[in-house]
Parts: structure tokens; sequence; C-alpha cells
């Protein structure tokens, strides 16, 4: 059929969403990954196949922590002939991910590099330099990441421009002659942890800022990678408190409607309590006007509220 291998390729990602987004066993990793490799070697590593041998590179390196098998799958859809210029610009970009994942920043900073420069105008090509000025940030190469980061506030894109604006931000406010940036920078080398896995190391990194520098204005900040971190661990009545310390004391700050549609998300998604993730939703409508999760937060409240849908 000609629909067949976007059929089976369709079928992977939603059974790659519905065992990756729930509270899913190592078994049924196990067998999510056994379908992608009986899948491939059915279709063959090809140009129609990219997608699922990044799908499954990312659940080698995310899920499975198996970076060494994710990296060569991606070298691999890199070297398949006749691929699509844009999906090997996505490849870079994940294989860059799994490198940073790896701790070869130098690396994937090289990987974003060939992205930005080859897509220069294009989303991908943004993607891949705001990629590169975290890099930068991780690094404490603060005043080099901003100058890439207020190129980034016009983005087409909008998720994007809104990560570039909080980021901008954060070294703004905490760089500049009057102001230390030892706090700054163990704050960014605990973000890279975390992404790297390393969490208790990253919670150490992040208490010992509260604890050399009581009051820092980088505490909001602090909560939120506390919840990412809590987050990964399921551990959501934690969650809730670090989101619901954001919201109550830090109102007026960039973070709180972020807060606020994460804690939403938890009380719909994870802990089945429709009506408060509700009244949540419509907190962000009418104080967060301006949200980038306005639209989201409207289109979820109606649903909940039992509104008809066209």
């Amino acid at each position: 059929s000609y629909y067949y291998v976007a059929a089976k390729t369709d079928l992977l990602q939603v059974l790659n969403k519905k065992v990756t987004q729930g509270d899913y066993s190592t078994d049924e990793l196990l067998k999510l990954k056994q379908n992608y490799t009986q899948t491939l070697g059915e279709l063959g590593k090809n140009s129609s196949t990219i997608q699922l041998m990044r799908d499954l590179a990312k659940l080698e390196a995310y899920y499975l922590n198996r970076t060494d098998s994710s990296i060569a799958l991606l070298n691999e859809a890199l070297d398949i002939p006749r691929a699509n210029p844009n999906e090997i610009a996505e490849c870079k970009l994940d294989l860059g991910d799994v490198l940073l994942l790896s701790g070869n920043i130098w690396d994937a900073s090289l990987l974003y590099s060939q992205v930005d420069k080859a897509f220069k105008y294009d989303e991908l090509g943004e993607r891949a330099k705001f990629k590169n000025a975290k890099i930068s940030y991780y690094t404490g190469q603060f005043l080099f990441a901003k100058g890439q980061l207020d190129v980034l506030k016009g983005s087409t894109s909008k998720l994007i421009a809104n990560d570039a604006m909080y980021l901008s931000l954060l070294i703004t406010d905490n760089t500049g002659i009057d102001t230390t940036e030892v706090p700054l920078q163990l704050f960014a080398e605990a973000d890279l942890l975390i992404l790297q896995n390393q969490d208790s190391l990253a919670l150490n990194k992040l208490d010992s800022i509260k604890i050399l520098f009581p009051g820092h204005t980088l505490e909001d900040d602090i909560l939120f990678l506390k919840y990412k971190i809590a987050l990964k661990k399921k551990k959501y009545e934690d969650c809730i408190t670090y989101l619901n310390q954001i919201v109550s004391k830090y109102s007026g700050d960039i973070l709180a409607d972020n807060a606020l549609f994460n804690l939403a998300e938890l009380y719909e998604y994870k802990l089945s309590n429709p009506e408060k993730a509700k009244e949540l939703y419509e907190k962000i409508l009418f104080n967060h006007s301006g949200s980038l999760f306005v639209v989201e937060a409207r289109k979820r409240y109606r649903k909940l509220r039992g509104d008809k849908v066209n």
C-alpha cells in the first residue's frame, strides 16, 4: 500500500506517546524498543525511515540510558544517501542533544553550528542557534550567550522567542558591575547537570546558592529547576509544592504563568482533578492574558468545562 510506511511510522509514534507519557515500566520501554527494531528490520534503514531511527535514538538515550546506541543510530541516519536536507539537520540537532547529554559539549556545539549555518533564515537554524546559546550559558560565557539570545527574541517561532527572552533576562538580572556571577554560574551548572540526569549533584548546587546567597533573585528559578527534577522522578506532591511557591511568592515574575500552566497539567493528567485544573487554566486567562500559554489554556479550559467542539 502507498500509505504502509507512513502508517507504520505513525502507529509507532502513537505507541511511543502512550508508553513514555504515562507511568511506564522498563519492560514497556523494552517492548517499545523491540517494536522499533522489528519495524526497521522490515522496512530497512533508508530515507523513508529516518523518523523511526530518530525516535528510537531518543528512546535509547532519554529512557533507556543508552547514549552510545543512540549516537551510533543517529550517525547511521546521517550517512543515508539522498535523505531530505531538513531531516539530516533534525538528526544533527538530535545527535547534538545526545552528545550534550553524554558530556561532549563541544562536539554538540559543532553540530548546532552546522545546522545554524545551513538554515540561517529558517526555524531549524533558529533552534540550532538557541541550543548553541545555551551551551555558552552552561559554560559561563554569559555575555556571548546574551548576544545570541537577543537576536533570537525576534524569532518567527514564539516558543523560541519566549525561551530566548527568559534566558536573556535571567542573564541580565544576574550579571553586571555590582553583581557577582557566581550564583548564576552555579545555577547554569545545575541546569546542565539536570539535562545530563545527574540530579543529586544538581540539587546540591541549587541548595548551595540558597545557603551562600540567601534571598537571591534566582530563588524562583531554583524552585522551577527543583520542580523539573521532581517531575522526572514522578514526585508529584513535591512538584505541586514547588510550583505553588512560585505562584504565591513570585506572581509578578516571568515564571508565574509557566508555573500555573504546569500546575494545571499536573492536576489534569497526573492527579485526576479536572476541577482544580480548570480553575488554574482560568487564572492564566484572567491574570496572564499576554502569556504564551493562553491559547492552549483556553482550549483546555473549554474542554474541561464541557463546551461542544466543532
